[in-house]
């Protein structure tokens, strides 16, 4: 499926994703489905459903869902998968042919942020990469985009999302990567609660608080949390936007969590904003969006 949509088409996808019934539903999703490779299976094969129906054109024909662990020299100590409309096959080539993948230590050194084989390598050459010579054109994978998201609390244990498209699924290069981040987090706090690093609570309480954003506030809320050591001007800056403007949403961000979470102080200006590092840390896991990519591969 070709996607030449313009930027405006999915102008509201994080916002519907993000609304109280969208959020619900991933939860309860999560919950209902067991913690066997059919349960897994499945939960992928939801998320696929959610993406497709949020991103009006967007498509991928198959996805691993990965749990991996780095040795301290960048190693993969522990990998395990889940693969979606994949063969088994399909993980054992990988396997074979991991040390083709340029792609994957840089989605590890810049955790949060979606990826493509046109990071580490140009449009034109992508084709002829080792790694989908000697392994994905077997399995009519012709494209991918990925992203890692640090566990909690980890340095070198990360979940990883590899959306993969065929040979008819073009012009990915084009879409927008940080919708593709900001789509996946959900569904990575919601992996999260069922490997069991965050409970049923925690998770609710996360979704209450993501509850009702748009993709701007989320990601002015993400640069602010990721970004303590910056100024609102030099947040501001590298947002593209006014100060008094990222000031203002996060001042209504601060405003609506108080009410969420029925803290009894009514906020007033006075009220710091310091108050949201305390309740939205998690935001951590997605990162900095702002910053340069760390390099790890020669173009």
């Amino acid at each position: 499926m070709t996607m030449k949509k313009p930027a405006s088409a999915h102008k509201n996808a994080i916002k519907q994703l993000l609304d109280r019934d969208s959020l619900a539903e991933i939860l309860e999703t999560a919950k209902r489905l067991p913690l066997t490779l059919e349960g897994n299976l499945e939960f992928s094969a939801y998320q696929n459903r959610v993406f497709e129906q949020i991103f009006s054109g967007f498509t991928y024909q198959y996805c691993a869902t990965s749990q991996i662990g780095l040795s301290s020299s960048g190693e993969i100590s522990n990998f395990s998968t889940i693969s979606w409309n994949l063969p088994d096959a399909c993980i054992e080539s990988y396997l074979e042919h991991a040390h083709l993948d340029d792609l994957s230590p840089m989605v590890y050194a810049n955790p949060g942020r979606a990826l493509n084989y046109t990071h580490v390598c140009r449009h034109e050459r992508v084709e002829d990469h080792p790694l989908f010579v000697e392994h994905a054109h077997k399995f009519n994978i012709h494209h991918v985009i990925s992203v890692g998201f640090l566990h909690p609390g980890h340095e070198n244990t990360f979940l990883s999302f590899d959306y993969m498209g065929d040979r008819d699924n073009t012009n990915w290069v084009s879409f927008n990567h940080t919708k593709v981040e900001l789509a996946s987090f959900p569904f990575a706090l919601a992996l999260f609660y069922r490997s069991g690093i965050f409970d049923e609570s925690t998770l609710r309480k996360m979704f209450l608080l993501l509850e009702g954003l748009t993709e701007s506030r989320l990601s002015n809320l993400r640069k602010y949390i990721n970004a303590s050591m910056q100024s609102y001007e030099q947040q501001a800056a590298d947002l593209g936007i006014r100060a008094s403007t990222l000031k203002e949403d996060l001042a209504l961000i601060r405003n609506l969590t108080m009410y969420k979470l029925e803290l009894r102080a009514p906020p007033n200006r006075n009220t710091p904003t310091r108050l949201l590092d305390q309740h939205f840390g998690f935001l951590q896991i997605l990162g900095d969006h702002t910053t340069d990519l760390v390099e790890t591969t020669p173009r």
